[in-house]
């Protein structure tokens, strides 16, 4: 009889236990957590917050969220929720000292981001206000060495799960407004384990305004000292005219066609980054102009143009290395510079850009002009070398045309022009007259300067009666070429020969006649004894 008593209360009691167990499941926890939830919740986030259902099961570690939703003040737009939360952990690992989650998800999640007027971000409303004022006689809190690390728990999870989320963003600052959205999105993660030596395996995938496919994999060790990390990241098929609202801010022009796929490749290791960005844009025209007091004044058009190739391609690669253990190494801040670089060099070497064209490492900087020797139209070897490998350049860029600038230096090409002029003159005169040479230049001298002043030159260069020849030769022959003023009109059409020149050449070797012109002549200065003339870049309409 005791046994079978005992046996009684024993049933009882497990039945006891199974029946709060369930009333717990079943009636408690349905009823008590959403209402916790959305008083709490609203109180914590400052705005309404919705829950359908919440089921947890204590003995199978089993934990669903079902319709939970942030809402704005109004209660008429989501601004995060998601349809279901789960987490499944596993019971039996907790008595081998392992903390093991099988599955973590979320299906369903719903994010409107929005940039507001004053660059404040509408999510950070619902980020709890952290400062708390520091009372007068409070003292700063002293600094505590830091503590040896302990050693980690045995954690594992198994798959982290987002399925069919989305995000909004929309900019409020510029006009029109910007939105993009991001749908479909899926999301797994594996191999979460606080081993050290454990790899994890990130796979993302979604899609972009319904006009691009976003997809990423990453493998890394999450708790690897330095960390190491290995991951791909794709945009294909992106339509660029999403983007009007900020090509229009900053250049004035809308975006009438064009598609992009971009790439990014990283590997850290050893502290170390190595990274490689590489974007393709197809087909990319800008359209109407924007009003847009953001503008700014740079060749964005010619920067276009500098870039497409024949097949109306822009293909660009940034390549971007670091040292992640340099106190002064910043992310951005790199990436910045090495944008920032490439486009300014673009706009303000483009000459430079259509050397790399070609694949030329050497002579860039000759790349936007051809030197003249003082005095002569004609091209030298190198002038048409480098004509030729501009010519070459041209071709494979078909927005681009070409305004030929010849030049002249008033001073150095006036006394090449001068001292031929002389020659000639004085090798004619050689021809008609027996004379010497010193007799010849003399005669030349008072047709031009008179007795007085060839009598006075001579008294200078007599010495015991006895005039320097030599020396009164190369003086006179000075004065008459250096005699007078710079003939500008001698000079421009100089420059026009020039010019001809080198269009001349140009349009030889195969270049559309109607992607070049001549310019006017203009004004320069000689360097190295030769004379540049310069080319001007524009966008060929």
């Amino acid at each position: 009889m005791l046994l079978k008593k005992i046996s009684q209360i024993i049933l009882k009691i497990i039945a006891g236990i199974f029946a709060f167990v369930f009333f717990v499941i079943y009636v408690v926890i349905p009823i008590g957590a959403p209402w916790a939830i959305r008083s709490q919740g609203s109180k914590i986030l400052k705005h309404p917050v919705q829950v359908r259902s919440v089921w947890f099961n204590p003995v199978l570690l089993r934990l669903s969220v079902n319709g939970f939703k942030i809402m704005d003040t109004d209660k008429k737009d989501v601004i995060a929720g998601f349809n279901r939360f789960w987490a499944d952990a596993s019971f039996v690992s907790l008595l081998k000292k392992e903390y093991r989650v099988e599955s973590i998800g979320v299906d369903g999640l719903v994010v409107n981001a929005a940039l507001l007027p004053g660059n404040r971000i509408n999510l950070m409303d619902l980020v709890p206000d952290q400062s708390q004022p520091v009372a007068a006689n409070e003292k700063p809190e002293q600094i505590v060495p830091a503590k040896q690390a302990a050693v980690l728990p045995n954690i594992r999870i198994d798959n982290i799960l987002l399925t069919n989320g989305s995000v909004t963003f929309t900019d409020r600052t510029v006009s029109p407004q910007f939105l993009t959205k991001l749908s479909g999105m899926s999301l797994t993660v594996t191999g979460i384990s606080t081993k050290p030596d454990s790899i994890a395996n990130v796979v993302f995938s979604t899609r972009l305004d319904d006009k691009g496919i976003i997809s990423a994999e990453a493998n890394l060790k999450p708790l690897a000292q330095p960390i190491e990390m290995e991951t791909t990241f794709s945009l294909n098929g992106y339509a660029l005219t999403v983007l009007t609202p900020y090509v229009g801010k900053y250049t004035g022009r809308s975006v009438k066609t064009g598609k992009m796929d971009f790439t990014m490749n990283y590997k850290i290791a050893n502290n170390q980054l190595n990274a490689r960005h590489k974007l393709l844009i197809q087909k990319f025209d800008f359209g109407e102009k924007v009003e847009s007091k953001d503008a700014l004044n740079l060749p964005f058009g010619l920067a276009v143009a500098l870039l497409e190739d024949p097949n109306g391609r822009i293909s660009i690669s940034l390549p971007v290395k670091g040292d992640m253990s340099d106190p002064q190494f910043e992310y951005f801040h790199l990436i910045g510079q090495v944008a920032r670089n490439f486009f300014m060099k673009l706009v303000t070497a483009p000459f430079m850009a259509l050397m790399s064209i070609v694949g030329s490492e050497s002579g860039t900087e000759e790349m936007g002009q051809v030197t003249f020797e003082p005095g002569k139209a004609g091209l030298t070897d190198k002038a048409k070398e480098t004509l030729d490998l501009f010519v070459k350049a041209l071709k494979e860029r078909p927005k681009l045309s070409i305004e030929v600038n010849g030049s002249y230096d008033p001073q150095v090409d006036w006394k090449a022009m001068k001292t031929e002029a002389y020659d000639i003159e004085y090798i004619n005169r050689r021809k008609e007259s027996a004379r010497s040479d010193f007799r010849v230049v003399e005669h030349m001298y008072k047709l031009r300067f008179g007795f007085r002043d060839y009598w006075k030159l001579a008294r200078k260069h007599t010495v015991n009666k006895v005039i320097d020849e030599s020396a009164m030769k190369e003086e006179m022959r000075r004065l008459i070429i250096e005699q007078g003023k710079a003939d500008r009109s001698a000079l421009d059409m100089l420059g026009q020969a020039r010019a001809k020149a080198v269009y001349d050449h140009i349009i030889a070797g195969g270049f559309d006649p109607a992607r070049i012109k001549i310019g006017s002549a203009r004004e320069t200065q000689s360097s190295m004894g030769l004379v540049p003339s310069e080319f001007t870049l524009t966008v060929y309409e």
